[in-house]
């Protein structure tokens, strides 16, 4: 899969210039999010990187052979109409496995969004792992990954250092990226 990875991204002029590829353990935060191209592109990346990971996906995604497809893919089926405890069923997983780079895009849809899920916050909390962000940047064609940030800090610290990271992202669709903050809590 490398090889063809590495055709993939090539055949599209895309680079790999980060510094610091993800942790064997860690929530990698996948924004912005605003195409169907992000997955196939990502993917590719963690193929010709040698990482695996493990990503969340609609639970209709998951039936006869195509499911059996995104599951070797690392995907993991999730209803959103169920009442279910993700964050630790999600850090569970985490905990369970030797290496899980699990990927989470915060906005939670393509469309704009103008509040980032927290979920992210908690999943890497509670298995204690450090979360990395993660930008495709469509003018530059190329993915960077953040240095590791310690889920232990304050949301407000998390949250400020996401948005610097993110300030000059270049999505696909830019008008679909909204702001890198959390829902203020009540």
């Amino acid at each position: 899969m490398s090889r063809i990875s590495n055709f993939f991204l090539k055949f599209f002029g895309w680079s790999f210039k980060s510094d610091s590829p993800p942790l064997d353990k860690c929530v990698l935060i996948a924004a912005p999010h605003t195409s169907n191209w992000d997955f196939p592109m990502m993917l590719a990346y963690g193929f010709k990187l040698n990482l695996r990971y493990h990503w969340l996906g609609k639970h209709t995604l998951f039936v006869g052979p195509v499911g059996i497809v995104m599951r070797k893919l690392g995907g993991i089926p999730v209803n959103r109409e169920k009442k279910n405890d993700y964050v630790t069923s999600l850090s569970e997983e985490i905990i369970s496995r030797k290496k899980c780079i699990l990927i989470i895009p915060p906005e939670g849809t393509r469309a704009r969004s103008d509040y980032w899920k927290s979920g992210f916050i908690y999943i890497a909390r509670k298995a204690n792992v450090p979360i990395v962000f993660g930008r495709l940047d469509y003018q530059r064609k190329n993915l960077a990954f953040s240095r590791k940030v310690s889920a232990s800090l304050s949301d407000d610290k998390i949250m400020k250092f996401a948005q610097a990271f993110y300030k000059d992202a270049r999505p696909l669709h830019p008008a679909g990226f909204g702001p890198v903050k959390l829902k203020p809590k009540i």
